[in-house]
């Protein structure tokens, strides 16, 4: 039987190095056996995937990060989450800030892995990733922006500024009233998916959904205020503050 790449590094971060701890040897050739296995469906992928993530080490990083790219869009979703959760294993944060710059989750359908990806980089905190987020705090996906917003906000990145007071401009005028699309993260995707669940039609996509404004004005100043320490209401008065302070503004504590 040939290896995938994914299989190939897969099966790579399992054999033990002198630098690697031994204890997760046992958890990494399971994971191995039960992800790929011949025949093995997502709903199996994503259980393997769950039973290694609590063991959190550089080794299961190297193992589980592949993944990010190369599996199928649910799989990488959850391993986008679970990685997420690796606070204090740093390969965890540069993984997930590597798979949010790859062509491969840059698309319509990959919307739902750049969500969980993002989340995942503003819990860690990550900032070398501040750049790559704030570029995203004003993309036409309401739902990936959103999470932008949130992580720009955890990571505290100056380069938000901007873009959040250029969006909260947005959406304070009538362009604030769309409706917005179906989340196709929370919506969608349950909280434990699997493989007959992810991709379900669900009758909330008939619902009246809300506002732009109504879903991204809170995170927004939420934000803004992490950020600047500052605690203005609406976007004139955060245009007129920045544009005095840009120049010389730093970081406060």
């Amino acid at each position: 039987m040939s290896l995938t790449a994914g299989a190939l590094i897969g099966f790579l971060a399992c054999v033990p190095t002198p630098q690697d701890e031994k204890p997760f040897q046992a958890e990494l050739r399971r994971f191995q056996d039960d992800y790929y296995k011949v025949g093995a469906k997502d709903d199996d992928k994503i259980a393997a995937v769950r039973a290694l993530a609590p063991y959190h080490h550089e080794r299961i990083v190297r193992a589980l990060s592949p993944l990010l790219t190369e599996a199928s869009i649910p799989v990488r979703l959850m391993t986008a989450r679970e990685l997420g959760r690796f606070a204090g294993v740093d390969p965890a944060a540069r993984e997930l800030h590597a798979a949010l710059r790859s062509a491969a989750n840059s698309g319509k359908r990959e919307s739902a892995v750049r969500i969980e990806i993002l989340r995942g980089l503003g819990t860690l905190r990550y900032a070398p990733a501040g750049g790559d987020v704030a570029k995203l705090v004003e993309d036409k996906e309401v739902w990936v922006a959103k999470a932008a917003i949130d992580a720009a906000g955890r990571i505290r990145t100056l380069d938000a500024l901007t873009p959040l007071i250029k969006s909260l401009r947005r959406i304070e005028s009538n362009n604030g009233d769309s409706e917005t699309t179906l989340n196709p993260l929370d919506d969608l995707f349950p909280e434990m998916p699997t493989a007959g669940t992810l991709l379900r039609a669900d009758p909330r996509q008939t619902a009246k959904r809300p506002s732009e404004r109504e879903v991204l004005k809170a995170p927004i100043l939420g934000a803004l205020q992490s950020i600047s320490r500052q605690n203005y209401e609406n976007a004139r008065d955060w245009e007129t503050w920045w544009s005095k302070r840009k120049p010389s503004f730093k970081l406060p504590e």
